[in-house]
Parts: C-alpha cells; structure tokens; sequence
C-alpha cells in the first residue's frame, strides 16, 4: 500500500514539478534575451558625452552654447540651414523656412508646408512668433531673446497688457505682443527692422529660441509638461534627471541615421563621442581619435562688474589686461585648442574683416604697476578676489594649467584671486553683488559680428556687466546700421570695447572632441563644433 500511496503522490506532483521547471526554464531564457537584446541595443545607442558639467540641455540660460546648440539643432530643427560667408551648411538638417529674404527695413518669410511637431501637428507661422516671444511675456526682467531679437521695432518696449489671443486651428496663442512681429497667414512672417540688417535671420537662428509647440508647455511657457518637442530629427524619449541622461530617437524610421542616442555629462572617459575635451585624461584612450575644429567656438577672459569700484575703474580693467601674456597662457592647454586674443572678434575666418586693426595688447608689467599705483591701494592691495566662473570645460576649473598660469600672472603683479567651480545659478552679476571679477565667454554660433556686442547696450540680459555708456550705444547703433556698407564702423566699435576693456578677452578656444573608431565610422559633414550635427554620424550598426 505504501509503495502504491508512494506512486501516486508521485504521479500527482510530476505535473506540478514539470510546470515550475518550465516556468524556470521560459525565465532564464527571457533573461538572456533580455541580455542579447541589451547587447544589440548598446550597439544602436549613440553614446554622447556633452560636458563634464552636468545642465539640463534645453535650458537657455545655464547651458553652454554648444550644449543648447546640438540640442536644439537634432530636438527642435532649425529656421533655415546656417551660413557663413564664403561657406555652406552640408548637414541635412531639419529646417522650417521655405524662402526668406529682406528687403530694406522689412523681412520676409515663407514656411514650408508639411512640418511637422513631434506630436504630429503641423508648424505655422503663430508658432513662429510664440516661440520668438514667449521668453518675453515669461520673465519680466531682460533676457536673451530680448538680445538676439534687438532689430525689431517694438522690441525693447513690451508690455503684457499689449498681448492679444488669437485662435489658430483650436490653439490659443498669444499675439501681437511685438510691434514688428506680424504674421500674415499660416505659412508667411513679416518682421519691421529698426535699422537694415540682411544678417537677421542668421541672427535669429539661436540654438536659446527654439520653434515649439505652445501646448506642449505649461502655462509658464518654460517649463515644459513632460520633455521637449520639435520637429528635428531626433525627440525626447526618457531622462533620468538625477543623473543628467537624456536620450533620444530618430524621428524618421526611413533615415539611415543613429537610432537612438545618448546624452550624457562625465569626467570619466565614458562616450562615443566626447565633446569638449578638458583635461589631459579625456579623450586618450587607446586607439581613440580626436580632432580640434579650425572654428573659433567662443572667447574667454574677464566680465568687470560695474557696480564696484574696481570694476568700473578703467585703469583696474587696463592694468589686469597688460598683466597677461595671453601668448603663455595659450600654449599651457592640453590640446593646443586655445590661441591668444583681446578682440571680441575673432582673428579667424569670415570675421576677420571686422576686426580693429591694431595688434594684441602684449603683457607690460611696469604699465600695469603704474595704473594700480593710481587705484586706492585699500581696494586691491592684501585682498583675495573670488573669481565665479561659467566655463564648462571641467567641474574642478582649477585642475586646467591656463587657468593656474592666469593666476600665477596676476599674483606677479599683487592681485591675489581664487578661482571658483562654475555654478549654473551664477549667470550674471546679481544686484548689490561684491565680486569684481566673473570668468567666462561668449560663443559665436552665427556670422552676425555684431551679436555679442549686443550683450553690452543698455538694458541688455547683462545689465551690470558694463554701465550706461552713450559713446558705446552710439558706436554699436552705427555698427548695426552700417556693417552691408562700411565694415569700419564695426572695426571702430571693436577697437573702442577692446581699449577700453570693457570685457578682458584672453584667448579664443575652438572645439576639441574625439571618439571611439569602432563604434563611430564617421563624423559626416560637421559645419563646425559649436552646432554638432548628431544626426551626420555613422555607427557601424548603421552597416
């Protein structure tokens, strides 16, 4: 009986083990699947590392021109394809103008029909002028858009009460809040200049004012409801935002282009691509390739603050420039990507034409000590500045050999300074704020030269970066008015910002990168570094 009892406790539980079995059997596999597929999706995925500082990549005012450039470009598209005399834009990119041109105080332009948003509705020119106002109606004090949007009548004289709401195709949208802004159908925009400019829409192109869809924000018009939308190549899938990972995917299944990508910030060597090379152990892996663009990416040296005594002292501005030999703090960068300069032009390319003809201010020690004389010594002398910085290159800025040579240079001298880790927060000079010193730059992402001049008028972004300078807004609005004609009005307006150090430029720094040859075949066709065409790069599971 028990032999019996034994076989059928037997037989009743054999179905029962063989189920759990296969249970276990369906997991493992499932894993290992999992696995393969994991595999096959690293092989897809386009790993970029963008900075060692880590920014959220869409926010205008604290990432770095190349940051919200690249981003902009793949997420959002661009207006129109981007030019620089004598050279042209190869990337392919996503563009939304069909034709545009200007015509005295008057530009013109026509959309294309067919674009559309990544949540499949179609871009009209009210999501032209919402995007290029809506920073305008958000904040109340100056801002970016303000800068770049600088030619248009009525630009420097809103009110929020001026704004009407138009319904579009069932979308509210504000309007003509902007004098000069009016559109005129679904697929044409005018705009009134106050002066001629056949550089606008060049100008407008910024990477900080994307095209977007105004129900994909909150009411704010910041912030958006879940991530990013454009009609570029690529949209925003995931972001894990305690560790800065964006990620993306190509909109157009069809496109032989990278499926997905991967945005990251690291100091490590992890990336495909790394862009902004800064220290010597980045971008030095064994069989890694790297490569320094001929572009100048952006300038760099000192923002004076206005507001105290040494800033707007011209002989303290003059003094710490003559104390720098701009030759030796460039040949001290790792990669050679750096090259002397005092101008706010750029000695390279197209901008070379509008740059002031006189040579580079060259160090001067006995000069310099002769003005610092002049200074009450109460404010300089046994005193130790803190110096902010915005520079994105490393997250510890006192590990790169330039900037320890610029301190050791101005210690020579009696100015002692401690140069502090960038703080996003820290865009500009806040009211009532004690530091004298701000170490940072401005990127030159258009063929406008008179751009970032822009960031010095009255009741710009930037308010206590230079004071009320009549002779300045008059050089600037001569500058603006007549570059088409006479390119010395420019030069005049650079040599007036370079003698009298209203900014201390030190070096110019163009864009270093490399990546990894087995698992990126090929750039493509790279414009320049400032505005990195994901979308150009070929991966070898692309084969």
């Amino acid at each position: 009986m028990k032999i019996k009892f034994k076989k059928f406790l037997l037989i009743l539980y054999f179905p029962a083990i063989s189920f759990f079995i296969y249970i276990f059997y369906l997991f493992f596999n499932a894993n290992k699947k999992n696995e393969n597929l994991n595999i096959i999706n690293e092989n897809e995925i386009l790993t970029i590392n963008m900075a060692e500082l880590p920014v959220i990549p869409w926010n205008s005012e604290q990432a770095a021109g190349h940051i919200i450039e690249t981003f902009t470009a793949a997420v959002h598209g661009s207006l129109a394809p981007i030019y620089i005399h004598g050279s042209i834009d190869n990337t392919n990119q996503n563009t939304l103008l069909e034709s545009y041109s200007c015509k005295e105080l008057t530009c013109f332009a026509k959309l294309k029909k067919g674009v559309y948003f990544h949540n499949n509705r179609e871009v009209t020119a009210y999501d032209l002028e919402f995007s290029l106002i809506k920073q305008l109606i958000a904040q109340k004090d100056s801002n970016y858009a303000e800068t770049i949007l600088d030619d248009i009548v009525g630009i420097n004289n809103v009110k929020n009460e001026k704004v009407k709401i138009i319904k579009f195709n069932n979308i509210e949208y504000p309007s003509k809040l902007v004098e000069g802004i009016q559109v005129k159908n679904k697929y044409n925009i005018e705009f009134k200049l106050k002066r001629k400019n056949n550089y606008f829409f060049y100008r407008i192109i910024d990477g900080k004012i994307p095209i977007v869809p105004i129900e994909e924000l909150k009411e704010d018009y910041i912030n958006w409801k879940k991530y990013p939308v454009g009609f570029g190549k690529y949209k925003v899938t995931d972001v894990d935002f305690n560790n800065y990972i964006f990620y993306l995917e190509r909109v157009n299944l069809s496109e032989k282009i990278p499926k997905k990508v991967r945005l990251i910030f690291s100091s490590n060597e992890t990336g495909d691509i790394k862009l902004l090379l800064g220290k010597p152990n980045i971008g030095n892996e064994q069989n890694e390739h790297r490569l320094i663009f001929p572009n100048v990416y952006s300038n760099a040296g000192f923002l004076y603050n206005f507001q105290t005594e040494l800033g707007k002292n011209e002989n303290f501005r003059k003094a710490i420039s003559l104390a720098l030999d701009r030759d030796k703090i460039a040949r001290s960068s790792y990669f050679n990507e750096l090259s002397a300069e005092d101008q706010f032009i750029p000695n390279s390319g197209y901008f070379k034409e509008f740059r002031a003809d006189i040579p580079i201010q060259e160090q001067n020690i006995k000069e310099t000590k002769r003005l610092l004389n002049l200074i009450p010594h109460n404010l300089w002398k046994n005193k130790i500045f803190q110096v902010p910085t915005y520079w994105e290159d490393a997250k510890e800025i006192n590990t790169l050999p330039y900037i320890k040579e610029i301190q050791t240079q101005l210690a020579n001298v009696g100015i002692q300074t401690i140069f502090l880790n960038t703080n996003n927060d820290y865009d500009k000079f806040g009211d009532n704020d004690p530091n004298v010193f701000w170490f940072t730059g401005f990127s030159f992402a258009t063929s406008d030269p008179n751009k970032n001049f822009a960031h010095f008028k009255s009741g710009s972004y930037f308010k206590h970066e230079h004071h009320f300078d009549p002779i300045y807004e008059l050089l600037y609005e001569e500058s603006a008015n007549k570059i088409y004609n006479n390119p010395n009005s420019v030069k005049m307006l650079s040599k007036y910002f370079t003698q009298k150090n209203i900014m201390t430029i030190i070096f110019n720094l163009r864009m270093t990168l490399s990546y990894n040859p087995q698992k990126v075949i090929s750039l493509g066709n790279q414009y320049n570094g400032i505005r990195f065409a994901i979308w150009e790069v070929k991966i070898r599971s692309q084969i």
